[in-house]
C-alpha cells in the first residue's frame, strides 16, 4: 500500500529547574540538601493538553510532607492546583501528588511550579510542568502548518480530491475550521465523508464530515486514557412533572477509576458530590464527568435490583470515591459465556467490544482465549457502541469467527482514489506493515449474532459485511448502522510539544462479492428500536442504553432476542415488577496489563 510521508515539525522540549541558595559548608563536610529525590512524572519534554488533564508527579521522601502547586508567573491559581487527596504524606518511596490542569483558554503556553515541603528541610519546587495554549486561539503558524500538512494529503489521496481540488484552498483560516469550510461545502460530492445526523438527533439533517484533525495526548509507557472512565449518557427525568435529572451510564470502562468507586452499566446517577442533578445544571455536570474531567467525585446513584422475590427494587446507593486520572484503556466493556441450564452443551460467548484497536489487542486475544477455552458454540457480538478503529483488528476478529477453514478468503477489498486495490484475507491480512497481527485464532463458529445500533460504524461493519461477503450466517439485531463504507491512512505529526492526528477518507471498503454499498447503513434482521423520533414502535426505547447492567436479560432487549433466537426458547417481556432468568452468566477472565506504546506499530494504520 502506499505509505504517507510523515512530517515532523519543530517540536519545544521545554528543560526546566528549581535552584536553591547555596549552603555554608566551610569544613566540606557531606550535606543532604533535599528531602525529595526520584522524582518522576511523565511531563518532563512535553505539554499538558490545553484540553486539560492530571498530571501524578512521583517521588520519595525522607520524611511526613505537604505540597502545593503555583504559577510561574504572576496570574490567577485557579487554572491549576493540586487535588487535595493528594496534598500531603508520610515518610516513604513512591509518594505522589496529583497536579490538575483546566482547560487553557488562553493563547499562551503557561507553567506551574510544584512545591514540596518536607519535615525538617526547606520547601523546594520539584517540576515545573507547562501546558499548551489554547487549540482554539488563532495562531498563524500553527494553522499554517496544519492545514498544510492536511491539505498535501487531500489533494493527492482524498477519494473525492476532483471536487476539493477545484475549489480555492484558504490554508490561513484555523485549523479547527479548515475541513469544514472546504469539505462540507462539497455537497452530495463527497457525501460518503459523513452524511447527515438522523432524524433521532437534535442536529437532525445537518451535515457532517469523518475527515477530521485531533488533537491527541502524547504516549506514555503504558496506553492510557484519562478520565472517569464513563460512557456516553443517557438523561432521563427522575419522576413526572419532577425537575430532578438522572444520568444513566451507557457503560463504565473495566479498570477505570469509576469501576473502582463501585459504579457500572445502567446505573442511574442523581446527585454528583452532594449536589442534587437537576433540569437547570445535569448538562453542564454530564459534559464534565463524560468530556476529559480532572478532579475527585462521589455519586449517588439508583440500581434495579433482584427483590428475592421474582421482581425488581430500585436501590439508592452511594458510591467510593472516583479520582479522575489515567487508567489503561480497556475495549472490552464485558466478556462472558451463557449457558442454558436445559442444555449443557450450547455455550454462548457474549463480547462487547467498544473500539478496534491495535495497542489493546492483549485484552481482545484475552476474550477469545477464554472463549475457546469455555468451549463456546455461538458467539453474541455487541458492536451497539463501537464506532471503528483499526481494519488489522477488525480482520483478525473477523478470522476468529470465519475460522480457519475460511483463512484464505477475501476479508476486504481496499480501494484508493486511483483504482489501486489491496486484497487483504482473513489469515494475514494484506501485508506485515499494515497488517502485523498475524494469523487468527479458530473459535469453531458456524454463525454469528452481532447486536448493532447507530453507533456501529466503519471497522465494526467490516466484521459483519466481510463475513456476509463468504456467505458466513450472520444475523443483526439492533438498530440501523451508521454506513460508514470508507476508511483512513492516519499520520500524525508534532508542533510545539503537541500531537496532532490526521484522518483523511482515502479508500472504499468491499467485500469479497464487490459489495460495499452501504453509505446509509445496514439494516438488522429484527428491530429492537427504529431510531425514529418515536419510542411507541420499540421493543426496547432505551436501547442502545439500559437501565441495568449487560448480563440483564430483562433490560438488555437485543441480547435476550439473540439468546432466545439460539436456544429456542420464547422471548419475554418484563416490567420492573416481574422477570424471568433463563441463563446463568459467567464473566471471561482478562488479566489487567501494563501496554508498551507500539506494541503492534504506531498508529499509522489503515484505519476504517
Amino acid at each position: 500500500m502506499k505509505h504517507l510521508y510523515i512530517l515532523f515539525l519543530a517540536a519545544l522540549c521545554i528543560a526546566v529547574s528549581c535552584t536553591k541558595e547555596p549552603v555554608d559548608n566551610p569544613d566540606d563536610t557531606p550535606t543532604v540538601l533535599s528531602g525529595v529525590s526520584n522524582v518522576s512524572h511523565s511531563y518532563t519534554d512535553k505539554l499538558v493538553s490545553y484540553r486539560g488533564a492530571t498530571v501524578s508527579v512521583k517521588f520519595d521522601a525522607a520524611a511526613a510532607w505537604t505540597a502545593e502547586v503555583q504559577p510561574k508567573a504572576e496570574s490567577a491559581k485557579e487554572w491549576v492546583a493540586v487535588m487535595a487527596s493528594t496534598a500531603s504524606g508520610e515518610a516513604k518511596n513512591g509518594c505522589t501528588v496529583r497536579v490538575v490542569f483546566e482547560e487553557n483558554k488562553t493563547d499562551k503556553d503557561r507553567e506551574a511550579e510544584l512545591w514540596v515541603t518536607v519535615e525538617g528541610y526547606e520547601p523546594e519546587c520539584i517540576a515545573v510542568i507547562a501546558q499548551a495554549a489554547s487549540g482554539t486561539s488563532v495562531d498563524s503558524k500553527i494553522n499554517a502548518a496544519l492545514n498544510t500538512y492536511m491539505h498535501d494529503i487531500l489533494k493527492e489521496d482524498y477519494l473525492f480530491k476532483d471536487a476539493y481540488n477545484a475549489q480555492e484552498i484558504d490554508l490561513t483560516v484555523n485549523f479547527n475550521e479548515f475541513l469544514g469550510r472546504h469539505l462540507l461545502s462539497l455537497g452530495e460530492a463527497n457525501i460518503e465523508d459523513g452524511g447527515y445526523y438522523r432524524p433521532s438527533q437534535s442536529n437532525s439533517g445537518d451535515r457532517f464530515i469523518y475527515t477530521n484533525i485531533t488533537e491527541i495526548q502524547v504516549g506514555t509507557k503504558a496506553i492510557q486514557t484519562s478520565g472517569l472512565g464513563f460512557g456516553p449518557f443517557f438523561s432521563t427525568p427522575l419522576a413526572e412533572g419532577s425537575s430532578s435529572i438522572g444520568l444513566a451510564t451507557s457503560f463504565v470502562r473495566r479498570g477505570s477509576p469509576a469501576e473502582a468507586a463501585g459504579l457500572r452499566r445502567g446505573d442511574v446517577i442523581y446527585a454528583v458530590n452532594g449536589s442534587q442533578l437537576t433540569t437547570v445544571n445535569y448538562y453542564d455536570v454530564m459534559t464534565t464527568l463524560y468530556v476529559n474531567p480532572s478532579g475527585t467525585y462521589k455519586f449517588s446513584f439508583l440500581r434495579f435490583e433482584d427483590n428475592g422475590e421474582g421482581g425488581y427494587v430500585l436501590n439508592a446507593y452511594d458510591s467510593g470515591t472516583a479520582v479522575a486520572s489515567a487508567y489503561v484503556y480497556d475495549p472490552v466493556l464485558h466478556a462472558s459465556v451463557l449457558t442454558d441450564p436445559d442444555d449443557a452443551s450450547t455455550k454462548i460467548g457474549y463480547l462487547v467490544y467498544e473500539s478496534f484497536d491495535l495497542n489493546s489487542q492483549e485484552f481482545l486475544e484475552d476474550a477469545v482465549d477464554g472463549f475457546i477455552e469455555a468451549g463456546i458454540t455461538e458467539l453474541i457480538l455487541d458492536l451497539r457502541f463501537n464506532a471503528g478503529g483499526a481494519v488489522a483488528q477488525s480482520r483478525w476478529l473477523s478470522g476468529c469467527i470465519a475460522g480457519e477453514a475460511n483463512g484464505k478468503k477475501t476479508f476486504v477489498k481496499v480501494i484508493y482514489n486511483n483504482d489501486k486495490t489491496e486484497n487483504w484475507t482473513f489469515d494475514y491480512g494484506y501485508t506485515n506493515d499494515t497488517d502485523p497481527l498475524g494469523k487468527p485464532k479458530d473459535l469453531g463458529l458456524d454463525r454469528l449474532f452481532v447486536i448493532t445500533s447507530y453507533n456501529t460504524a466503519s471497522a465494526a461493519e467490516l466484521v459483519i459485511n466481510s463475513l456476509k461477503g463468504i456467505d458466513f450466517p450472520v444475523k443483526m439485531i439492533g438498530c440501523n448502522t451508521e454506513g460508514k463504507n470508507v476508511g483512513m491512512v492516519v499520520s500524525e505529526t508534532d508542533y510545539n510539544g503537541r500531537r496532532f492526528q490526521f484522518s483523511p477518507v482515502t479508500f472504499w471498503v468491499k467485500n469479497a462479492k464487490d459489495w460495499g454499498d452501504y453509505g446509509f447503513g445496514m439494516r438488522p434482521d429484527e428491530y429492537v428500536n427504529n431510531d425514529n423520533t418515536s419510542f411507541a414502535d420499540d421493543a426496547d426505547n432505551m436501547f442502545p442504553y439500559s437501565f441495568s447492567d449487560w448480563g440483564n436479560m430483562d433490560y438488555n432487549i437485543a441480547l435476550q432476542w439473540a439468546y432466545c433466537d439460539i436456544t429456542g426458547k420464547p422471548r419475554w417481556t418484563h416490567t420492573p415488577d416481574t422477570k424471568a432468568v433463563t441463563a446463568s452468566m459467567n464473566p471471561v477472565f482478562v488479566q489487567p496489563m501494563m501496554l508498551e506504546n507500539g506494541r503492534f506499530g504506531n498508529l499509522r494504520y489503515n484505519n476504517n
